[in-house]
């Protein structure tokens, strides 16, 4: 892999964990990551200028992306309200992970992708071990009930979101590169345009949801740099990640290095938001780890 690729995913690896930590130290709510994102894409919007004219999209295109940006804002929820509720340290990492069993498994009974081998299930089972490890940070924690928690739904409909928009976005993103778009210019425009559908989709449950009523108004201080910035932190990721791929074959340990994002998060949480370290986080964060490497190489 080129250094220039590797740095790329570096970066993008940092972004990812921190615009989540950032989330959780300014009142995380849907509100904060919804207005984010569609402040990120409002930036990059030039971005859609790239390409063939957005008229030459067919028409099946657009569901796609109606349903990606329904997808992302699930997710967004998801990750707002768990983090409201418990531990960036310990529902980062499960939030993260978790796709990456069910995606295959999805793709499989849905789309009829290849069968999976011995080592992606020895993966996945490391996967699903080390996400049970991670809520038993606390002595007390030694029960069932400690998984049937409202953080712990939320943070899996996080996982389900992710779920959604990743087989979505390779649907729309096929039907680009057939108008005409390079994998590049695809991404770019992709990534603006979804932050903006997300926007939208939230835009009604600000509105009728209550609780979410109540922070709109608190988002105020964290200032117009702030949102952007998270924003910018939120729609850049997968930018920097797309143009990584186009600098290397080795698609494969692109995937396997976005994993760091895990153990970075589990310590971005710990060191800068004072989260409890405990032995159960470390072992579930590095089985963890050790699972989504064996799948994603």
């Amino acid at each position: 892999m080129s250094p220039a690729a590797l740095a790329l995913v570096l970066v993008s690896v940092c972004m990812h964990a921190g615009w989540n930590v950032l989330g959780k130290r300014n009142a995380p709510s849907l509100g904060a990551f919804a207005l984010a994102y569609g402040a990120g894409g409002a930036v990059m919007l030039p971005l859609v200028w790239l390409g063939p004219p957005l008229a030459a999209l067919p028409s099946a295109f657009w569901g796609w992306l109606a349903l990606s940006g329904l997808c992302q804002m699930l997710y967004m929820g998801g990750l707002a309200w768990a983090y409201a509720r418990g531990e960036v340290s310990v529902l980062y990492p499960i939030a993260r992970a978790l796709p990456v069993v069910l995606v295959p498994l999805v793709s499989i009974a849905l789309l009829g992708s290849r069968v999976l081998d011995i080592w992606d299930g020895i993966g996945m089972a490391l996967v699903v071990a080390g996400a049970l490890c991670l809520p038993l940070s606390h002595p007390e924690a030694r029960r069932f009930a400690t998984y049937i928690t409202p953080a712990m739904g939320y943070a899996l409909l996080a996982a389900v979101g992710t779920v959604g928009y990743s087989l979505i976005d390779k649907q729309a993103l096929g039907l680009m590169q057939g108008a005409g778009h390079s994998g590049l210019t695809a991404g770019a425009v992709f990534m603006v345009l979804q932050a903006v559908v997300t926007l939208t989709w939230a835009m009604p449950l600000l509105v009728l949801l209550p609780a979410e009523r109540r922070r709109l108004p608190a988002l105020r201080q964290h200032g117009l740099v702030m949102l952007v910035g998270t924003g910018l932190m939120m729609t850049s990721t997968y930018g920097l990640v797309l143009i990584a791929m186009a600098l290397t074959d080795e698609v494969s340990y692109i995937v396997a290095l976005r994993q760091l994002s895990i153990p970075v998060g589990v310590l971005m949480g710990v060191l800068w938001l004072k989260e409890p370290a405990s032995r159960a986080k470390t072992l579930g964060t590095l089985i963890m780890l050790g699972g989504l490497l064996l799948v994603a190489l």
